[in-house]
């Protein structure tokens, strides 16, 4: 349980559960898969309202984060879609990156 809250410190993301991390040496990348928590889950990415789930989306994607010395980082999730009554239908909000960004808040 340590171990994850020292990743989640390390990675700059709250609210989100670190599930793996795997390290390509020879792409010299870290991927850190990641979920968020379920208070932050199926919110509308523009406005953060709960909304239901309306499909799994396009699969997993990956947001860009700060360099860990000389090796990338990406973040990768689920990202599903979920049905808005003001925005429609539109990718779930997640706690480490704003709508339609490619990477992370600590990136910014």
């Amino acid at each position: 349980m340590r171990t994850l809250r020292i990743w989640r410190t390390l990675l700059g993301v709250e609210n989100t559960f670190v599930e793996d991390i795997d390290l390509d040496l020879e792409g010299r990348i870290l991927i850190a898969s990641v979920r968020p928590m379920a208070p932050r889950r199926n919110r509308c990415g523009s406005c953060q309202k709960r909304s239901p789930r309306y499909d799994l989306g396009d699969g997993r994607r990956r947001w860009r984060g700060l360099n860990v010395g000389s090796i990338q980082l990406h973040l990768e999730a689920d990202a599903p879609r979920v049905s808005c009554r003001v925005h429609g239908v539109t990718v779930a909000a997640v706690p480490w990156a704003r709508h339609q960004s490619g990477h992370t808040l600590f990136f910014d």
